[in-house]
Order: C-alpha cells, then sequence, then structure tokens
C-alpha cells in the first residue's frame, strides 16, 4: 500500500487524494482515543480497597453487670438438677414480694436494685452481697466469724436451728474438713474453717481434733430433735469450689446425695460398732491415727 502512494504521490496531493488522506488520519486518530478511554475506564472501575472497621466493643453497665450476677446465681442453684428447678416466679414468691415482675426486671437489667432489695435477696438465698454488688469474693461465701476451736461454733449453729449439719471431708491423706448447715433447701451456711481429720497435724492440729470430736458428739446428740447430721466426701477439686462458695451447696446435697457416716464413725473410737473393722478400707489409715490421737487427748484430760 505503501509502495503505491509513493509511486502515485502527485495523485495524492490532488483533491481527491487529500481528502482520502484525511479520512484516514481522523479514524486512526478515533481509534487511539477510544483506546485511552477504554483503559482508563477499566482502571476507574477497580474498587478501592478500604481500610477493616475495627467493631466497638461495649462495656457492661455496672446495673447490666449486677443483672447479669443475680442470673448467675439461679443458674448456680439449678446446676446438675433435671427436676424442681427454681424459677423465677418461685423466688419471688419466696422473697414475698408483691409480683414477680420485680424480680424479673432485676435479673432483665431493665431496673436497678435497690440496696435493700439486694439486702433482702441476700439473705433470703444465702448470696454474699458484696459479690452481688461488685463481683467480689463469690457468690456463697459469708463473713462468718472464723474459729480456730471447733466447739466455738456450738452456740452459732444452735441459734441458728438449721434443718441439716454436714460434715465435709477431702478425700485426701489430711482429709480437711469444715462444717455447712442447711437453713432451708434454698439457703446454706457454709463456715470456711478446716481441720485436718488425720494424724498429719501438729499440737494444735491435735487439740482441734479432739474439740472436732466434742463438737460432733454434742451436735448428734444434744442439738434439738429436728436436726440432723450428715456426712459428705468430695474429691479436691469439688471440696475446694465448696468450701470458697464458688457452687450453690444444695448443687451437692440435694441431688443423688450419698451420706457418708465418716462423721460418726470419728466418735467410734473404741471402735465398738459391728463395721468398725471396715474404717481403714473406708476411710483410711490416717482416718484410724486420728482416732487414736482423740483417745490419747481424752486420757491426758483425764489424767489432769
Amino acid at each position: 500500500m505503501l509502495d503505491y502512494i509513493i509511486e502515485n504521490k502527485e495523485w495524492l496531493f490532488s483533491g481527491v487524494g487529500v481528502v482520502i488522506a484525511t479520512f484516514i488520519l481522523s479514524t486512526l486518530f478515533k481509534s487511539k482515543t477510544q483506546d485511552k478511554k477504554s483503559d482508563s475506564s477499566d482502571v476507574s472501575t477497580i474498587p478501592s480497597q478500604s481500610p477493616p472497621q475495627v467493631k466497638e466493643i461495649k462495656e457492661d453497665t455496672e446495673v447490666e453487670k449486677v443483672a447479669k450476677r443475680f442470673k448467675e446465681t439461679l443458674e448456680l442453684m439449678n446446676e446438675g438438677r433435671e427436676y424442681s428447678k427454681f424459677t423465677i416466679p418461685q423466688l419471688a414468691q419466696i422473697m414475698k414480694l408483691h409480683k414477680i415482675s420485680e424480680l424479673e426486671n432485676v435479673f432483665t437489667g431493665q431496673e436497678e436494685p435497690t440496696f435493700d432489695f439486694i439486702e433482702h435477696y441476700s439473705n433470703t438465698f444465702g448470696v454474699n452481697k458484696q459479690w452481688l454488688i461488685e463481683g467480689k469474693s463469690s457468690p456463697y461465701s459469708n463473713n462468718f466469724r472464723s474459729h480456730s476451736d471447733p466447739m466455738d461454733y456450738l452456740s452459732e449453729i444452735t441459734e441458728l436451728t438449721p434443718e441439716g449439719i454436714y460434715f465435709i471431708r477431702d478425700n485426701t491423706d489430711t482429709a480437711a474438713a469444715f462444717i455447712l448447715l442447711k437453713l432451708t433447701k434454698w439457703k446454706y451456711v457454709i463456715f470456711d474453717r478446716t481441720w485436718h481429720i488425720s494424724d498429719e497435724v501438729g499440737a494444735g492440729g491435735q487439740r482441734q481434733l479432739y474439740s472436732f470430736y466434742k463438737l460432733v458428739k454434742e451436735l448428734r446428740d444434744k442439738l434439738h430433735l429436728h436436726t440432723k447430721c450428715w456426712g459428705l466426701t468430695l474429691d479436691k477439686k469439688e471440696f475446694s469450689a465448696l468450701l470458697n462458695g464458688n457452687v450453690f451447696p444444695g448443687s451437692h446435697l440435694d441431688n443423688g446425695f450419698s451420706e457418708d457416716p465418716w462423721w460418726d464413725d470419728l466418735t467410734d473410737i473404741n471402735h465398738g460398732y459391728p463395721i468398725a473393722e471396715n474404717y481403714e478400707k473406708w476411710h483410711g489409715k490416717s482416718f484410724i491415727k486420728a482416732q487414736e490421737i482423740i483417745k490419747w487427748q481424752l486420757a491426758e484430760r483425764k489424767a489432769s
């Protein structure tokens, strides 16, 4: 094509040639312009990537935190229960409230409870008031005065007139033990002082062991007839959770409770019960040695 144009250049510069050349150049210019626009449009269609947005975490208000702790108490009360679960209407009725909504609105965070209301709920169900308000300590811990001498608890237990007295023991060689009172099926009291029911004790521990023996006998034989004593042995983890008030005591004592009469066996220091030959198998060697310590303490007091 180019050779033909060069050979006929005289024709190119004629009127008709100028028109044809102008048309060809115009067509080429438009084509290049469209290509540039196309490239430009391709770039513009690429979506711009915005930085990821960080979702703001809203912290619960104090009222919402209190509401969650109220709900947690109900969950703890029903832990392990398949039947006869506690409900908000039932708790409201036990508290002698005028309306179910008075408690329900607190549970849902719709209404802020007064300090008097918290005090009432705490006293009714044995819940730690400071834990309800501020989340401090644990749900079922309490502020009862701690006594190193077990017999010092006798007057307090008598005044509380519990429905049941439970001697809780740790299933270890040291065999720590504490006392738990059942006031109602929805309220318990934990005396969080422990004593070792074993021979792994010093001089002070031996005196406490003897005092524990005396307390068991007093509570079993001389307390009001409506009160019954029970025993329970737990593994270390369960024992610690119950002692420290992290679980509702009724979860161990209301459902499938299997009584362990270790506390009563402990008082049989002369092995007069027909079942005495099983003590070591049931309770361990340290239990037998604990009985020997009690016998020795008795002898010492008789001698003096």
